[in-house]
């Protein structure tokens, strides 16, 4: 059984004997931590999104209100089964698929949110995986350039192979090596986000107060 096998079939067996294993919609932590990713957005709109490890689909769910589409995937077949549910008069795209395989080959996105996932991907996978979200960000239509956030538990999860405050500083050092600037930071006392855009779109944010990099 490879690494991403054992990952998805760890998952898979506590979405089924929980449907909501991390409590999201009880913990103020989990709900927290949605309404501060959503706050940090930095545009009201987006094209397409991508939700890159649903979940419950709570996140997806919030995320139909500020973009045209969502695709929303999980390594587990019952989470992508409790998103697609959740989601299902929200004409969302909901699949099975771990990183680091595209879910959508031919999609593009303009916001692409990876939320306590890359931690639990070996270096390898975690260097395909940037990789594929830097190639699902292309932005061939006319418009603001993407966004990719990140968030993540700030700590080390025992299973996991990198702190969550290390996952992200990796993540900035690779799209910072590709152009991308970070425009928002938030360090909080247990988890850490981070959203990066294009330089197009950065340059764009530098005129409104509001995009402001938080710290």
């Amino acid at each position: 059984m490879t690494w991403q096998d054992w990952h998805a079939t760890d998952f898979e067996e506590r979405y089924r004997a929980d449907p909501d294993p991390f409590r999201v919609r009880t913990s103020w932590y989990e709900r927290r931590k949605i309404q501060v990713v959503l706050a940090s957005l930095t545009r009201e709109h987006y094209r397409a999104a991508w939700d890159i490890a649903c979940g419950t689909g709570d996140l997806a769910l919030a995320l139909t209100d500020r973009c045209g589409r969502v695709s929303a995937t999980d390594a587990a077949p019952t989470a992508v089964e409790l998103t697609r549910d959740l989601l299902q008069d929200k004409g969302a795209d909901v699949s099975v698929s771990a990183l680091p395989r595209l879910a959508v080959p031919a999609a593009s996105f303009d916001l692409i949110v990876a939320s306590e996932v890359l931690y639990y991907l070996d270096e390898a996978s975690r260097q395909a995986s940037y990789d594929v979200v830097l190639a699902a960000a292309a932005d061939p239509e006319p418009g603001p350039a993407p966004e990719v956030v990140a968030v993540h538990w700030r700590h080390h999860p025992h299973d996991a192979h990198l702190s969550g405050a290390q996952v992200t500083a990796e993540l900035d050092a690779r799209l910072a090596a590709a152009g991308w600037q970070r425009r928002v930071r938030h360090e909080d006392a247990d988890f850490v986000t981070g959203h990066w855009v294009r330089p197009e779109s950065a340059k764009a944010a530098q005129a409104s107060p509001d995009t402001e990099e938080r710290t």
